[in-house]
């Protein structure tokens, strides 16, 4: 499978469904550890393929902004995010 974007698409929408959940549908905690788990995962990318994913993530960012503007600023942050430990 070369086209990673509708998985790329699909964990955004995951996280930002979590962000924008009720206590009473999504325990906090839960919500709050699913996405460190997600920050833990991309920090283990290397970083000679950060610029590789940060373009990958922006260009996605830029189709979907329209349609799913918290997607898309979703995967913004991911981007800014690559490289910080």
């Amino acid at each position: 499978m070369r086209n990673l974007d509708p998985f790329v698409v699909a964990m955004a929408s995951c996280v930002a469904m979590l962000d924008s959940a009720g206590a009473d549908e999504v325990e906090p905690s839960f919500a709050v550890k699913i996405q460190q788990v997600i920050g833990e995962c991309l920090q283990k990318i290397p970083r000679s393929e950060e610029p590789e994913l940060r373009e990958m993530l922006l260009r996605i960012a830029d189709e979907v902004s329209a349609e799913e503007s918290e997607v898309a600023k979703r995967l913004r942050q991911w981007a800014a995010n690559l490289g910080e430990s």
